[in-house]
Parts: C-alpha cells; sequence; structure tokens
C-alpha cells in the first residue's frame, strides 16, 4: 500500500481533523476545504480515500494508542492518520517514527481481556452496535462490520428518462469514463479509476445520479402502477423520488415531502436537470398537514424511508461509527413508530406502504413491520419476490423472503432493509 504524498497527507489530516472538529462527512469538509480546490480528480479520490479509512478505524487505532502512545494523540488528527496509515500496512518511513508499529498496534487490541469488548473494538464499532449485530447474525458479524469499514463503489442510477443503462455507458465512455453493470438494479452502474463524473456533459445533461445500488433496489420495490400516484414521506432531497418519477416514465405524480428546506430547494434543481415533472416538492408542516393527508387518501404507493441509525451506510459515513449513541436508536425507533403509525390509516384497498431503512438493526427493521402489524392486522406483508421475480429477489431476501435484506459483504452495496405492506382489496383474502 502506497503512502500518500508529503502534500497529500496534510491534506488528509486536515481533512480527518475539520470531520472530528465538525462531525460532518468526508464529501462535506472536502468541499469546504480551500485548499482542495482546483485539485486534480485523481488528488481529491486519495484524499478522500484515505480520510475515510482513518475515520473507519478511529474506535481501533484509537483504542490502541491511548494504551501504547497517548503522546500522539496530543494532535488528535495527525495521530489517528498516521496510526491508521500503519496499521493498513502503509510502508514504514521517517514520517511515522513517533507512533507503534502494525504489530504492536494489533497486540494492544488482541490483549483486551473481555471478549465481548475486544471483538467491538477489532472491528472498530461502538461496543452497543457490535452486540446488536452479534445478536442479529451471528458468526457473519465480524465480515459484516468488516464490509463497512471499505471503501464503497461509485454507484450512478441511470435516469430512465434520459435512455437505458447501455446508453449512459456509451455515453460516459465517450467522455473518457469507463463503467460497469452492477448485479442486481437495472439501473446501475459503478465507476472505475477517479475521473471526476460530474464534470461530464452527461452529467449536465440529466443522464445519471450518484445513488447506491441498495437505494435503486428499493425503488424498483416500490413499483409504482402505471400512471400511479406515489407519496415519498421522507424525500430528502429527492434521490428516491427522482428515480419513481423515472420509473412511472414522467406520467402520474409523486409528491416529494420532508421538512427540510434547503434539501427541497435541491430537489428542484435536480429535477430540472433530470427533466422530471411529475414530482410536486412539499414541505411538511406538521403532523396534520392537509396536503399530505389528501394526496396520500389517494395513494398507490407510500415510501417511508425513515431516518435511522445508518448502520448500514457507514461506508460513505465513517465519522458515524465513533458518533452514533444508544440513546439516538431509542428515540429514531420512536420517529420511525410515529412514521409508520401516522401513513398506515391513509392505506386505501390495494395501495401499499413501502418502509426502508439503511440500517442493520433488527429494532429499527422487521421488529418495526411487526410492531405496525400488530396495530394493523388487516395488512399483509408483500414478498420480495412477489414484486421483484423470484430469481432476482432470492438473494436479496431475508431468510423468510418477506423483507429485502441488503448486506455490503454479500451484496456489494449498502446495509439496506425494506419492507412492503398492502391493505388488501376488499372481499380480497388476506395472507400473512
Amino acid at each position: 500500500m502506497n503512502v500518500p504524498s508529503s502534500t497529500c497527507l496534510a491534506r488528509v489530516i486536515e481533512v480527518v481533523a475539520g470531520c472530528l472538529e465538525s462531525g460532518r462527512g468526508v464529501g462535506e469538509v472536502m468541499a469546504r476545504a480551500a485548499a482542495l480546490r482546483g485539485s486534480p480528480a485523481a488528488v481529491r479520490a486519495e484524499v478522500a480515500r484515505w480520510s475515510s479509512r482513518v475515520l473507519g478505524a478511529r474506535l481501533r487505532v484509537e483504542r490502541a494508542l491511548q494504551v501504547l502512545a497517548p503522546q500522539a494523540l496530543r494532535d488528535r488528527a495527525r495521530g489517528l492518520t498516521l496510526a491508521a496509515m500503519v496499521e493498513s500496512g502503509a510502508p514504514p518511513g521517517a514520517w511515522c517514527a513517533d507512533v507503534p508499529t502494525q504489530p504492536e498496534l494489533r497486540r494492544a487490541v488482541e490483549q483486551l481481556d473481555d471478549r465481548a469488548e475486544r471483538f467491538a473494538v477489532q472491528h472498530a464499532a461502538p461496543r452497543w452496535v457490535a452486540d446488536r449485530l452479534r445478536r442479529a447474525f451471528g458468526e457473519d458479524a465480524g465480515a459484516l462490520l468488516d464490509a463497512l469499514a471499505a471503501a464503497p463503489p461509485r454507484t450512478l442510477r441511470c435516469n430512465l428518462l434520459r435512455g437505458d443503462r447501455e446508453q449512459l455507458r456509451a455515453a460516459l465512455a465517450r467522455e473518457g469514463v469507463e463503467v460497469d453493470p452492477c448485479r442486481f438494479a437495472a439501473t446501475a452502474v459503478t465507476c472505475r479509476g477517479t475521473r471526476d463524473v460530474f464534470a461530464t456533459q452527461t452529467y449536465g445533461d440529466g443522464w445519471f445520479e450518484q445513488q447506491d445500488e441498495a437505494s435503486q433496489l428499493a425503488i424498483a420495490l416500490t413499483a409504482p402502477p402505471p400512471r400511479g400516484r406515489v407519496l415519498d414521506l421522507c424525500a430528502g432531497s429527492g434521490g428516491k423520488a427522482l428515480g419513481v418519477a423515472a420509473a412511472l416514465g414522467n406520467r402520474g405524480a409523486v409528491l416529494a415531502a420532508d421538512v427540510h428546506e434547503g434539501r427541497l430547494r435541491e430537489l428542484r434543481g435536480r429535477l430540472a436537470r433530470a427533466g422530471v415533472d411529475n414530482v410536486r416538492p412539499h414541505l411538511l408542516r406538521g403532523a396534520d398537514d392537509e396536503v399530505v393527508a389528501r394526496f396520500a387518501a389517494r395513494c398507490d404507493r407510500i415510501l417511508i424511508d425513515a431516518p435511522c441509525s445508518g448502520t448500514g451506510s457507514w461506508r460513505r459515513r465513517p465519522q458515524a461509527r465513533a458518533t452514533v449513541e444508544e440513546a439516538d436508536l431509542r428515540s429514531l425507533v420512536q420517529v420511525q413508530r410515529e412514521l409508520l403509525a401516522r401513513a398506515a390509516p391513509w392505506l386505501k384497498p390495494g395501495a401499499r406502504l413501502v418502509y426502508a431503512t439503511c440500517s442493520l438493526l433488527p429494532e429499527e427493521n422487521a421488529e418495526q413491520v411487526r410492531w405496525l402489524q400488530a396495530r394493523h392486522p388487516d395488512l399483509e406483508k408483500v414478498r420480495v419476490a412477489e414484486i421483484l421475480g423470484g430469481e432476482v429477489a432470492r438473494p436479496l431476501s431475508d431468510p423468510t423472503g418477506a423483507f429485502l435484506q441488503l448486506r455490503p459483504d454479500r451484496h456489494g452495496c449498502d446495509g439496506f432493509f425494506a419492507a412492503v405492506l398492502r391493505r388488501p382489496r376488499r372481499g380480497a383474502r388476506q395472507r400473512s
């Protein structure tokens, strides 16, 4: 593994320091870094890659330094950066003379007495998250956590309003960008190399958005009927609303609702670039928003991409490994239940509720579905195979086949969960 140049190393330390101080992600901090403006795409990619690696390893290397070399943490960002590079196997040299060696860093963790604590530190996860993942995934938990520390692919969603995936590949190839089709989502491609895809004319013409394959599969699972009506209740800046609009072929109607005005402002710009005209951004004004209630009562699909712990997206937000708190989980579970309780009564016969999170924790996923069905026993689960087809659904579903359950160690995309619930049509036999 190569060591960054001295200039690049300095930028990595600055970005890590910015993330530690502000709580922002690598991308946000880099966007604000004057020293990186105008840097070549390869340099920016190297800084982003190393910064993410450092933050992903933070809980492990910080614990080792506390034992072996606490003085290295006086300049915390520098100490963490150098130790993470040594741990990663970067060739030693003068740049790392004041941090422990790779074997010393590893031994400091391996010698922890508490087995559960040792497992959490080895995999750079908070103890409470590691404990839950071990209960949920058993022997796979370690591989899952390690996959969450790997660099994520750069995945794009083809805008079907402009053309299909093969046409997108050809358009990008003409601009020197090579992409490969993803395994599962028919709209997804991953980028090779470090070329800035957002500087291409293809992007300017609205041919794609950056979006993980897991989110694209959630769009496919939403499966709006022709000319259907879809409520996106937690739309954010509209990544899924854009995909649903394209799936509808710019017909039907999508109401993209969110409480953050800034995100909706960003969505409006994305709609224009993508050529989407069947999405209406809407600023939520409380739990009794009449615009949303009236639209929802006539909807074919209600999509709740719920606020969650984000444990499944740690590859893209490595700083969250060290900042997510157990108390946050309790409050998020309550918010998720409020959203589900609010949306369920809106469902007309035949309409579906799509509940999704980028979490791997059962409390935010299957347990929430059970909670909702206990209060609305008339709602039936729609199996993934019924929507995506058996061949596609088989590797993407949980063991029961009821839910979309995605993992980076198995599927190469973010950790993700989605469930579809339907209110049966009158006179139809209800299924479990």
